[in-house]
């Protein structure tokens, strides 16, 4: 609850707090059936001819593109699912991103410096931009671009990146703190809508569907395909809760071979399928230790089967090799389209999930400084 945030943070709230009381001013302004965005490019030697404008959705993809005449564009449409859109000009490799909804807007831009063209209209994206300055201000504050530019020096001593680290830390809860303050101040924001389900996990299964529920009571959300994606996402993930019976799948190994995780898993007393990928820098990192790990538990029943998300063999291959990981391995080579990785709800990497021996889920994403006493509880051994 607001009222129990500490009193330093109350200021810093103040300004979104304000802003989002012009929601209802907003709110009471006529609807657009649709939307339509006029551009300015300026410049003395403007090449392009073309401006091009895609959102970023990977199952529905969408791409328009506007003829830049005399440094004009226009855009016009309706979308049924509000979201970010990125926009990118003929010879540039800048990008500029707005919240589209069925409103107008006029974005001003000089085309040699794209990226930072400003963009005035639409309610969510006004709010957005006003959101990203007070960010960006809690960053310069901390002054975390020197200081990621320190951490990451070669010169800079494993103290004075730990110092770094809680500097990190502490902007990042200022930054929490104006997230949540946004969408509490805006539980129907379209864009509230798209941060539930990237936060799906930091909240309980309960409280997502109760959100859900209000974005479904609302008529201007009922084509909304992130409404689709919201619920198909709570459902997966009740899916992976300790007890329920792991999900199957089939995914060939390293020879192309196909394994079967149904006929692997009553092989062992505890199952870990671990997802990772040989691009992934943290998953090599732990490797040497899970090594360690495995060869101490595994006489005692203890399987380990690798969902690799790479899309690369030579280098998933390469990876196996080189980081002498003797348990079975499978893939799709798809990527973050992973068969497996979708129906166990797998938004990062390294992740982990125990099974037992009947196929039921122990626990998921346990934590690398805990994953022997687990082993230790399920196995029997001391």
């Amino acid at each position: 609850m607001i009222e129990h945030l500490p009193t330093k943070y109350l200021k810093k709230m103040k300004k979104l707090l304000i802003l989002a009381a012009f929601a209802g001013i907003f709110a009471c302004t006529p609807k657009h059936d649709g939307y339509t965005i006029n551009g300015t490019i300026t410049g003395d030697s403007i090449t392009a001819t073309k401006v091009f404008m895609t959102n970023s959705s990977r199952t529905n993809p969408i791409l328009d593109t506007a003829d830049l005449v005399d440094g004009k564009f226009v855009f016009q449409g309706k979308v049924t699912t509000p979201e970010f859109y990125v926009f990118t000009i003929e010879g540039s490799k800048e990008k500029l991103r707005i919240f589209v909804e069925n409103e107008e807007y006029n974005l001003e831009a000089a085309f040699k410096e794209f990226g930072k063209g400003v963009v005035t209209g639409g309610f969510t994206n006004t709010m957005l931009v006003e959101l990203k300055n007070q960010k960006d201000a809690i960053y310069a504050k901390f002054g975390m671009d020197s200081l990621m530019n320190e951490y990451y020096s070669k010169g800079t001593t494993p103290e004075r990146r730990q110092e770094i680290a809680k500097i990190s830390m502490d902007a990042e809860k200022e930054i929490a703190i104006l997230d949540s303050t946004f969408y509490a101040t805006n539980p129907s924001s379209p864009y509230t809508l798209i941060q539930n389900i990237q936060n799906l996990e930091k909240v309980t299964i309960e409280e997502s569907e109760a959100k859900l529920a209000s974005f479904k009571a609302l008529p201007e959300f009922a084509e909304n395909r992130y409404v689709t994606d919201f619920e198909n996402a709570i459902n997966t993930l009740k899916s992976v809760q300790p007890g329920m019976k792991a999900p199957d799948f089939t995914l060939n190994d390293p020879k192309g071979n196909p394994v079967v995780f149904s006929e692997f898993y009553p092989k062992n007393k505890i199952t870990m399928v671990d997802f990772w990928a040989g691009w992934c820098s943290p998953c090599r990192a732990f490797n040497p230790t899970l090594v360690e790990i495995y060869k101490k538990y595994n006489k005692a029943g203890f399987g380990i089967i690798g969902v690799s998300l790479d899309r690369d063999a030579e280098l998933w291959n390469k990876a196996i090799a080189d980081d002498k990981l003797t348990w079975t391995q499978v893939s799709d080579l798809k990527f973050w389209d992973s068969e497996a990785a979708k129906l166990y709800y797998v938004r990062f990497i390294p992740q982990n999930i125990f099974i037992d021996q009947q196929g039921n889920v122990i626990k998921r994403q346990v934590a690398k400084d805990e994953i022997e006493a687990l082993l230790k509880e399920h196995l029997g051994v001391k």
